[in-house]
């Protein structure tokens, strides 16, 4: 029996030692090990998962055609033909709109796109060459977003993209439409720029699943996770006007579920009169914000999920120097603006696998907002209650690089508004109750497809929109790998958008002028529609170790119907309507970045772009829209890391202002802006877990004189405070610290 056993024994050993196997490491792009990971023969359904260092080993295969197919939720599938060599290593590319782009590392600061989306991955290192404290500050050195102020006594923010309003791009948290209607005219002031990862910018025409909007394009903001944080991470800063910020980040980790928070604070600053017109230059706003995610992995469960809340109190004062919240709000005694807000978000996403390419993926989220404030005299109450919910079935076929999803959407959307006059001497007619609720239901299919250097998206959605029925939004989205250093695209697709009028612009309630509505409120005005035409080009060249790319963009973008407030067409009045004449958008960018070593980079951009409506037969310029813009940015740093300098210049070109040729000679604006220069500078210093930053902002102390009309007669019929064109507060110093403690 021993001699059978030993037999046994003996060709059990001889068999393994024949066998061979191939093994390997899985990372993501920052060398992280993936815990899970699936690896398994082309056209087999047994193989095996990494371990929890990322490891694998796989028996070989004897066929010719040998082929590994990686797999990982969150990531893009890779195909590999592994030939002779029997060792690799797997950096796997994260996909962060559910399948939509495949991003992959370009390097610290910034990253390209891998897929038929154009997209700009702006990373941490990017995102700490600024002060960045908030989602507006976080595109200071970014050529492709501008965050426009839209009144400027409450500081409110917009980010625009292609020259348009920010009303025509959406704003993603997480993937997630949580910066809409109520929401989005301080959304992006109040976002903590601290619990930000990375942030993805994409142009024009997008996928279809995340649903009809997104004219413009695309900002979809990824909070810090557990494979890219810090355990705890300390963040305070404080600048010349006196206002502070404080942020404490804390991540816990057990077995399969991991947890991030992000507690926010900023303080309110002094008194600042710098052009001694009476009125603060730079708001006081108090803001408490409170982001919790919860994420569930298994390696050996289908189910993936994670789960995510925001919590925001924020309070905004600005007016005169003197306004006191407490003793003159509403009053005719002393002019300010008041705005309080309480806003709570929760989202949901799980992703279960049917099969191996087979997902069913369900996203939600919920969106409930509440604000009352004063504009002198006025008073704004709103609310909001917005819910979304997305159902997709993703698949994965062919070659287990094609894709096609379908799915099916809704979202409620309920807003009360409330708008009264404590003092009504000029017969404003806009008072009273405002509704704007909507049920909206939508069916999608999209697919992606490859064929040779070519990658085609093709997607189709329907939504019905109560009153105005089913709309239509097509996407078609194709690029040419030309080489490997050679990429071209081309989008072209529609987008519809609902409008919230008094939520959205602000602006209409920061001046004395009268709101007519030509099609009367309760008609709810139409869904602004648009078609966008792109054309991309990236092309890389590598000199040694010097890396440098071009990138072109174009694009076009043609209204069906547009709600745009009309100030030129009679004084004291601002006109809103469903045009649907001829208006249009022209955008081109050039921008050229350099790679010298991983210490030394610069770029530079130009922006030229024309937006312009149809007024008596002519194309008329929209207001308030530099006509052109050049950034430059250069980051040097010290070998070991330890220093660093940031210097960004900003040129921006001439504004047509509104109309202001019937106003008092005292209250005339010209009819152009002049251009104007930023320069902005800050220094870093690291060691192993502690670093300060300072910084200059606006080194050259330009500022627009006098940005508010008639600031001399606040209650006036000519007051109006959404005119400025160019920065207010002047030059700005400020000092920061950070403290992080990395994971075991």
């Amino acid at each position: 029996m021993k001699k059978y056993i030993t037999a046994i024994l003996i060709f059990v050993s001889l068999s393994c030692i024949d066998a061979q196997s191939i093994t390997g490491k899985i990372t993501n792009v920052f060398n992280q090990p993936l815990i899970g990971a699936s690896i398994q023969w082309e056209d087999e359904k047994t193989g095996t998962i990494s371990d929890e260092n990322g490891d694998f080993e796989i028996a070989i295969k004897n066929d010719n055609d040998k082929v590994l197919i990686f797999s990982y939720l969150g990531f893009k599938s890779e195909r590999i033909t592994i030939g002779d060599l029997d060792y690799w290593k797997v950096q796997m590319i994260e996909d962060n709109t559910l399948s939509t782009v495949n991003i992959s590392a370009k390097n610290k600061a910034t990253r390209f796109v891998d897929g038929v989306i154009k997209v700009e991955g702006i990373g941490l290192r990017e995102l700490e060459r600024a002060a960045c404290c908030s989602l507006a500050g976080c595109f200071n050195t970014n050529a492709s977003v501008d965050a426009a102020t839209t009144n400027v006594l409450t500081d409110a923010k917009e980010l625009q993209i292609l020259g348009l309003s920010g009303v025509y791009n959406q704003v993603l948290i997480d993937g997630m439409p949580l910066v809409i209607g109520s929401s989005y005219t301080y959304g992006a002031a109040s976002i903590p720029g601290a619990m930000i990862r990375e942030i993805f910018v994409s142009k024009g025409a997008n996928s279809v699943a995340q649903g009809f909007e997104s004219i413009s394009g695309q900002i979809n903001i990824m909070p810090k996770s557990a494979e890219k944080s810090e355990k705890i991470y300390l963040n305070a800063l404080i600048n010349s006007f006196g206002q502070s910020q404080y942020n404490v980040n804390y991540l816990h980790r057990k077995e399969k579920w991991n947890n991030f928070t992000n507690v926010h604070l900023t303080k309110a600053g002094g008194k600042v009169d710098n052009d001694n017109d009476g009125f603060q230059d730079v708001a006081k706003s108090n803001l408490f914000s409170l982001f919790n995610k919860w994420v569930y992995k298994d390696p050996n469960s289908k189910l993936s999920a994670q789960v995510g809340l925001k919590y925001l109190n924020n309070s905004r004062v600005g007016g005169q120097t003197e306004y006191d919240k407490k003793l003159h709000e509403g009053s005719n005694e002393i002019y300010g603006q008041a705005i309080d807000i309480n806003q709570l978000d929760i989202y949901t996403k799980m992703n279960y696998k049917l099969a191996d390419l087979t997902s069913i993926i369900w996203v939600s989220s919920g969106l409930f907002h509440n604000q009352n404030s004063f504009f002198g005299q006025k008073n704004y109450f709103a609310n909001q209650k917005y819910l979304y919910s997305n159902l997709v079935l993703d698949h994965n076929f062919g070659t287990a690089k094609h894709n096609w999803k379908t799915g099916i959407s809704i979202r409620d959307n309920r807003i009360d508004e409330s708008i009264s006059f404590i003092a009504n001497p000029f017969a404003l007619s806009y008072d009273g109750d405002y509704t704007n609720n909507y049920t909206i239901p939508g069916v999608f299919t999209e697919g992606i497809f490859y064929v040779n250097n070519f990658t085609f998206m093709s997607g189709l959605r329907a939504d019905h929109h109560g009153e105005f029925g089913w709309k239509i939004t097509p996407r078609m989205l194709i690029r040419a790998e030309i080489n490997e250093n050679t990429d071209l695209r081309f989008t072209a697709g529609k987008g519809f958008r609902r409008v919230h009028l008094f939520s959205e612009r602000v602006n209409l309630l920061a001046s004395n002028r009268d709101i007519i509505i030509t099609n009367g409120i309760d008609d709810n005005l139409e869904p602004e529609e648009a078609v966008n035409i792109g054309l991309n080009l990236i092309q890389k060249f590598q000199f040694g170790d010097i890396t440098t790319s071009f990138i072109v963009d174009g694009y076009l973008t043609y209204f069906q119907n547009q709600i745009f407030p009309d100030y030129d067409r009679s004084v004291g009045k601002v006109y809103i309507d469903n045009f649907k004449k001829e208006s249009k958008s022209k955008n081109i960018q050039i921008e050229n970045k350099w790679e010298i070593s991983q210490q030394f980079d610069f770029k530079w951009a130009y922006n030229y772009q024309w937006t312009a409506r149809e007024v008596e037969g002519k194309l008329i310029s929209l207001p308030l829209i530099p006509s052109q813009k050049v950034l430059a940015q250069v980051s040097l740093s010290t070998v070991d890391n330890a220093w660093q300098g940031d210097l960004t210049y900003k040129w921006t070109g001439s504004k047509r202002l509104p109309n202001t040729v019937d106003y008092p000679s005292e209250y005339q604006q010209p009819e152009n802006s002049p251009s104007y220069s930023q320069v902005d500078f800050q220094l870093t210093k690291r060691w192993s877990k502690f670093e300060i930053y300072t910084g200059i902002e606006n080194i050259l102390d330009f500022r627009q004189e006098f940005p508010i009309l008639s600031s001399d007669k606040p209650f006036g019929r000519y007051f109006d405070s959404s005119f400025n064109w160019g920065p207010t507060k002047g030059r700005e110093f400020y000092f920061g610290v950070r403290y992080k403690i990395p994971q075991k």
